[in-house]
């Protein structure tokens, strides 16, 4: 990135495109880049010509590639808010952690564009969602994984609950987290959970074939998502592994990603989560509940390998089946 210009005139900039900014339009890349500067602000400036790829005035929906040079010129104040490569928390190292050991994700598979860990019961996967930094972000941040420039930064391509517990598939690169959120969003994912539930279900196994709505405004105590003939089409099989006292444990096949799916839908069963207070169940001894997403089979997203990942279940569940 190279910059020029002088008190009181727009300020030029020019900045060389790599291939973690391939593949996407400029005016998105504009977005992220400037961020705080308004979107009608960065259309009126591409429609006057002054941002311009490899010289020449430059549409919004053209497509980036590697090489290309995107030249700025632009007032002082729109540059100042120009992002930053996102960079890994000082002192932060490879292998090395400020989360509490109960709180630190395994590795299950790693390569250039793709991270499998195993969360653990208690983290959350993102911003807010948790207690200060103890975040799967902040730990992403801290490891130093990934590609990272001024509009990209490693993220999850999925989420799961602070308090469930396994998989889940990081995107690395661009390519990866691209690829990764398409197969979610278009269900080409196997998910498969294991659950305790209160109560012992009549059946072997079966299918809760009901549609699911949520509540965007129901406060923490009850539930988010209800059981509603207005809903979104979501399904959830279930197949009794084990069976102890009064609870049982449950292998889940999701064939839907639906919000809270598997909590709405074993609630609406009558056989809700143990430990899932918000979904009608008893307080349970411990943090959180007991949902463990235990295998992911996707294709690579860039290399089109089949990755099977599989993740062990906490002796917690063990624990409550006595």
């Amino acid at each position: 990135m190279v910059g020029t210009g002088q008190p009181g005139a727009p300020t030029v900039r020019e900045i060389t495109l790599t291939a973690a900014e391939a593949g996407q339009r400029l005016d998105r890349y504009l977005r992220k880049l400037l961020r705080g500067v308004p979107l009608g602000a960065i259309m009126r400036r591409l429609r006057q010509g002054d941002v311009r790829l490899d010289g020449k005035k430059a549409d919004g929906s053209t497509r980036l590639a590697a090489g290309m040079v995107v030249r700025l010129r632009l007032p002082a104040a729109d540059l100042a808010a120009l992002a930053e490569p996102a960079r890994a928390r000082p002192g932060g190292a490879a292998g090395r952690s400020s989360l509490p050991g109960p709180l630190r994700p395994r590795i299950v598979f790693r390569d250039a564009d793709v991270l499998v860990i195993d969360k653990p019961p208690g983290l959350a996967v993102v911003p807010g969602t948790g207690r200060g930094s103890e975040h799967l972000i902040g730990w992403l941040d801290e490891q130093g994984l990934g590609t990272r420039t001024a509009t990209f930064a490693p993220a999850p391509a999925h989420r799961l609950d602070r308090g469930t517990s396994g998989l889940v598939a990081i995107g690395l690169s661009p390519a990866g987290l691209r690829g990764l959120t398409a197969a979610f969003r278009e269900d080409r994912v196997e998910k498969v959970y294991v659950a305790v539930v209160q109560g012992l279900p009549a059946a072997a196994r079966g299918s809760i074939d009901a549609p699911l709505r949520v509540c965007t405004d129901a406060p923490r105590t009850r539930p988010k998502t209800v059981v509603d003939p207005a809903g979104l089409p979501a399904r959830t099989d279930y197949e009794v592994l084990q069976r102890g006292r009064d609870t049982a444990l449950l292998r889940l096949v999701l064939h839907s990603g639906r919000t809270h799916q598997i909590r709405a839908h074993l609630r609406h069963l009558g056989h809700p989560i143990v430990g899932d207070v918000r979904y009608g169940a008893a307080p349970a001894r411990g943090e959180g509940f007991l949902l463990h997403a235990s295998e992911l089979v996707f294709a690579h997203p860039c290399t089109g390998e089949v990755l099977q990942c599989a993740a062990p279940v906490p002796a917690a569940f063990a624990a409550a089946l006595r």
